[in-house]
């Protein structure tokens, strides 16, 4: 069943060496069930107005070693404004740093499906409890 939601999402976008920006979002755009409004740390104005408005910040774990202020004030900006962190792995590794683990509120892979489901999970207001692509990678 199709989710009629259009969720707001601040994507991470910065320095980013192994384009995890293009990858993520050539992933997200594969859902045709799945539709959201972007914005992104690079290209837009992070006002206090635009954090009221956002339902999930999608944090892409490649992008951390070059951009770790970044990360350090969205956390900030997470707490403050009640906004929730989604975690996305680097792409092929299981491994993130277990600070940052700690600090989101989902973490996940790179399948879409876990992306989507995560995103839903967290606006719900419901904890994300299931690595969903850890298991089920057919």
């Amino acid at each position: 069943m199709a989710d009629d939601n259009v969720y707001t999402l601040l994507i991470t976008k910065g320095n980013d060496p192994d384009d995890q920006y293009g990858f993520y979002k050539e992933r997200i755009d594969s859902q045709r069930d799945f539709s959201y409004i972007e914005y992104n740390t690079q290209d837009d104005e992070l006002t206090d107005e635009l954090f009221g408005e956002i339902d999930v910040i999608v944090l892409l774990f490649g992008l951390y070693h070059n951009n770790q202020e970044m990360f350090d004030d969205l956390f900030e900006k997470s707490r403050e404004f009640d906004v929730p962190i989604l975690l996305v792995r680097f792409f092929g590794m299981e491994y993130v740093l277990k600070e940052l683990e700690e600090k989101s509120d989902a973490v996940v892979g790179w399948n879409p499906h876990c992306i989507v489901d995560a995103i839903e999970t967290l606006v719900k207001g419901k904890d994300w409890v299931k690595p969903c692509d850890v298991a089920d990678e057919s």
